[in-house]
């Protein structure tokens, strides 16, 4: 096997490529990367749960197969200028890797020991721009629980929904203390689609080549078990969470009658500068609502106290007082578009709704108060 590429073309895939291989593996080969070259370069990892998949462009000498340390060989060409144009050549059992001046042998795997995810019959294809998938995975992703105990809650529950007779392609994502809801209507040959959980870890790696996206759409393939993203030369694979999605339609609220808003930008600075006074456990902040006025105000032993007013519109007659976890609030605020947004509430422990005051606007966001 020998081939050349340029490094500004080879570093972006294998930093795809090494992000999806685990650092400690129980097997070897699984901290390797896959160098097949045919007609152009084809780079594979996989953590046998998620598979990447990636083309790219190469001068190729002599065809071959070959696996290799991916983060030897990342660390190796990120550390290359720029321009640089890299050399491969296969010699017995290690794999020549030059640039310039610099020489480097690694050592290798046979490509035949390393695993790929079997195909499915993958009954769902359909296509949609790279910028809906990533606006439904940055409105819900922040929600996703980090910890892996409740695992049915562990990624983003896609599945279609129905308003107004028009389906729509809805994403959800929950923690049990917030949650994010964001639709778009339903791309074509996407209606009969199974509804899937996608994996924290397959969020963080397909947000990434979403990112890095050249191409205008993503095809997008399902069935009941797996999923598959194509984002241009790159293919993503994963098994999905084998569990099954709460209904949370139950915990959306309806009726809350307490309803202010408020200027977003105003609201998160305000609500960032009184946490620093929030040094107790549950890292809370206070908000005093009264008419056209919010006090945001946090306490603790060792920091004292601050308040901060703004403000606002509200349709309640009464002072109304209502507590959150700073971070959360904050999070959900941030995800919010627009510059006005509607913070729609019941009473001091039940669901709070917030959303933008945008017509446009696809996303709600649901926060659980804390006990004052």
């Amino acid at each position: 096997m020998e081939f050349s590429v340029f490094r500004q073309v080879l570093i972006k895939a294998l930093g795809h490529m090494q992000s999806i291989v685990e650092k400690r593996a129980t097997l070897p080969i699984l901290m390797n990367v896959k160098l097949e070259v045919a007609d152009n370069l084809v780079l594979s990892a996989t953590n046998v749960d998620l598979e990447l998949v990636e083309h790219v462009p190469a001068d190729i000498t002599l065809p071959g197969k070959i696996t290799v340390p991916v983060q030897m060989l990342y660390d190796i060409t990120r550390k290359l200028p720029e321009d640089a144009e890299i050399k491969f050549k296969q010699t017995d059992d290690q794999l020549v890797v030059s640039s310039g001046r610099a020489l480097f042998k690694l050592p290798t795997l046979p490509a035949e020991n390393f695993p790929m995810m079997a195909n499915a019959n993958l009954t769902t294809k359909f296509q949609m721009t790279t910028g809906d998938l990533a606006h439904l995975i940055n409105q819900t992703k922040f929600a996703i629980p980090t910890d892996d105990v409740r695992y049915h809650l562990g990624g983003i529950y896609f599945h279609i929904t129905e308003e107004n007779q028009k389906k729509m392609l809805t994403a959800v994502a929950t923690d049990s203390q917030r949650l994010a809801l964001c639709e778009i209507a339903a791309p074509n040959d996407s209606a009969e689609m199974p509804a899937v959980i996608l994996p924290r870890r397959v969020i963080g790696e397909l947000s990434k080549l979403l990112e890095d996206a050249t191409v205008d759409d993503v095809v997008v393939e399902l069935s009941d078990t797996k999923a598959r993203f194509t984002v241009g030369p790159a293919t993503l694979t994963s098994k999905l969470v084998d569990a099954q999605y709460p209904n949370y339609r139950v915990v959306i609220p309806k009726g809350n009658d307490k309803i202010a808003t408020i200027d977003r930008k105003q609201f998160i600075a305000a609500v960032d500068l009184v946490s620093i006074a929030s040094q107790d456990k549950t890292k809370s902040v206070r908000m005093e609502f009264s008419m056209n006025k919010l006090i945001v105000n946090a306490s603790s032993p060792n920091a004292g106290t601050a308040t901060q007013e703004i403000d606002i519109e509200y349709n309640g007659d009464e002072t109304f007082e209502i507590a959150f976890n700073v971070k959360f609030l904050l999070d959900n605020a941030n995800q919010i578009e627009g510059d006005k947004f509607q913070i729609e509430m019941q009473d001091s422990l039940s669901p709070t709704i917030m959303k933008s005051k945008d017509k446009k606007s696809d996303a709600l966001f649901i926060l659980m108060p804390i006990r004052m």
